[in-house]
């Protein structure tokens, strides 16, 4: 009987170590996670990252009454010899909760740390961070996890957040040299339902891994997602939404850009990617992120006002900057474009191959769902949309993860995985020999480049008006 009672504590502990330290186990049962699921709130910190490598945002949910946020973090697991670092708290979504936020900085590449969190001198259980080379790395893109109470599908949250970690189960399981996770937008349904926000937190993976997300039209309203996330480089611009900004951050030799799709107001998401790219003229590669798929795989592809807006506002920019990669989500259908420039598919060698040499114009890939409740679009859509995707993957209608890695040597690899399968959906290499970015010599620079997009043919009135302006000045102002 004693014997029987030493298993099983011990098994309690185990099971518990799992939840509450680090992400070392390979699976869950639904029934585990049923019972750790049961026990869970709001208050799960989330990590971003910094606006460099070197650095780590906090964010978590804490009682209204609690105040002075802090982080330890050590290299030792038992927390001894740590750094401490301070933050601040502001009012949350909602009237009984505060937001925490903390920066971490001094972070180095290729270290264990542990990391506990907490407010007025009560700390959290140490939690695990593991970092890799910062010259190559591995990152994961996955979009739309998009838990929702409503579910079509008849799944309930706690099925829907089962089948998101499931997700990064798979990933991880098969990845262990991920450094950090993008997110496609949609983290939730309803944006203000506290127990979808619970649903995503909810993987102990988010623990480990800085999130970077972007929002979606369902995250596009109120006040939740800036709530939820410590988001670095944040750009206001002269029209702020609620819900949250734009924003940008430096990793290695990659940019990474990530947009608001859905803020009106095309100048600030211009100045946005401006700003981003010559406060980082270093920069090897340029990575976009947008929620919007401009030459998506669904039915938003063509009947959605919002999308026709953004192509025609927003991606003008990208291909004025020299964007290398655009992730997106939205449609839930995995797919990747041909490469694109003005509207139009740039003949590449080697595409058909699976790698391509220092490709002009930009790569859109777009990403399925996370949790098991995808949607499935029909047979019309995928027919629309193949004279200018060069592949579109929903047969077996799974949920897929990606796992992008960037090397030293000038590869960036993209690679698709079924999570139920473990089947291979794409592979797809991009090799850059020249870093060199040149802007397109347009009249009236990013600007005139807009014009020339909408105006095609006519552009031509655009230069002589140019050249009179031109000549005007000389006489005037020379």
């Amino acid at each position: 009987m004693f014997k029987k009672l030493i298993s099983f504590i011990l098994a309690i502990v185990l099971l518990f170590s799992f939840f509450t330290l680090n992400i070392s186990a390979k699976t869950v049962s639904k029934e585990d996670w049923g019972a750790y699921f049961s026990t869970l709130d709001n208050t799960q910190i989330s990590i971003t990252p910094g606006k460099n490598e070197t650095e780590l945002n906090f964010c978590w949910h804490s009682d209204l009454g609690l105040s002075a946020p802090k982080v330890r973090i050590s290299e030792n697991a038992d927390m001894s010899d740590y750094s401490e670092f301070s933050g601040y708290s502001k009012f949350s979504e909602l009237i009984d909760q505060r937001t925490n936020n903390v920066t971490v900085t001094g972070i180095e590449e290729n270290t264990t740390y542990y990391y506990t969190y907490g407010t007025n001198g009560e700390f959290s259980k140490p939690v695990s961070y593991r970092t890799h080379s910062f010259d190559s790395f591995k990152f994961l893109f996955v979009s739309d996890v998009q838990p929702n109470y409503k579910s079509l599908s008849k799944m309930s949250l706690e099925e829907q957040s089962y089948e998101w970690n499931k997700t990064l189960e798979a990933a991880f399981n098969n990845n262990d040299d991920i450094s950090f996770i993008v997110n496609g937008g949609d983290i939730t349904s309803h944006k203000d339902n506290t127990d979808e926000w619970t649903a995503f937190l909810a993987p102990e993976y988010l623990r480990s891994y800085p999130n970077a997300t972007i929002m979606g039209n369902h995250d596009s309203a109120k006040l939740q997602y800036k709530s939820y996330f410590y988001n670095p480089n944040t750009y206001y611009g002269i029209s702020p939404t609620t819900y949250g900004q734009g924003y940008w951050f430096r990793y290695g030799d990659v940019l990474f850009i990530m947009v608001n799709s859905f803020k009106k107001n095309f100048f600030d998401n211009h100045m946005l990617i401006k700003k981003a790219v010559e406060e980082n003229p270093d920069a090897k590669w340029r990575i976009a992120v947008s929620h919007i798929d401009p030459y998506g795989t669904g039915s938003h592809t063509f009947d959605d006002d919002e999308l026709q807006a953004f192509k025609e506002q927003v991606v003008p920019a990208f291909d004025y900057y020299d964007i290398d990669l655009v992730l997106s989500g939205h449609d839930h259908i995995y797919g990747r474009s041909y490469f694109m420039k003005d509207d139009k598919v740039v003949e590449t060698e080697g595409y058909n191959s699976g790698k391509v040499t220092d490709p002009e114009g930009i790569m859109y890939i777009t990403a399925t769902g996370s949790s098991g409740n995808s949607k499935v679009y029909t047979e019309e859509y995928r027919e629309h949309t193949k004279s200018w995707l060069g592949m579109v993957k929903d047969e077996g209608r799974n949920d897929c993860y990606i796992t992008i890695e960037i090397t030293a040597e000038g590869e960036l690899e993209i690679l698709v995985f079924d999570k139920v399968t473990g089947e291979k959906v794409d592979n797809f290499t991009i090799v850059k020999t020249d870093y060199n970015f040149e802007h397109e010599d347009t009249l009236g620079g990013v600007i005139g480049h807009y014009f020339k997009r909408i105006m095609g043919e006519y552009f031509v009135i655009f230069e002589m008006f140019g050249d009179l302006y031109k000549k005007i000045s000389e006489i005037f102002f020379a």
